[in-house]
């Protein structure tokens, strides 16, 4: 995972297959740039990113809930294939805002 920041908007560039094995990282690496005060949005871009499973979905869930107390945005980007169908198969797309994948990840 790589972070970039742009004014008070981050993107955390992900990479790879998130499973249970890597969630507790993916959670706390997230969770500690949403606390950050220059993130007020953060974008999670899965351009590169070939497989998601629940524990990794269930993340993205606590983020969202996380993002939405503290008055933040959180958005996901580059969804495709396996990854897009996770969240589409359990109704779970709906609550996230999709922005457009980064031009030059």
């Amino acid at each position: 995972m790589r972070f970039e920041q742009n004014g008070k908007e981050s993107r955390a560039d992900l990479t790879g297959r998130i499973t249970i094995d890597s969630s507790p990282q993916f959670r706390a690496s997230l969770l500690r740039r949403l606390r950050e005060p220059d993130c007020q949005r953060l974008q999670v871009n899965f351009s590169e990113v070939v497989y998601i499973d629940t524990s990794g979905v269930a993340v993205l869930m606590e983020v969202l809930k996380t993002a939405r107390h503290l008055g933040k945005k959180l958005d996901l980007s580059g969804l495709h294939d396996s990854p897009r169908y996770i969240f589409e198969s359990t109704g779970l797309l709906g609550f996230f805002e999709e922005a457009p994948a980064p031009s030059n990840s």
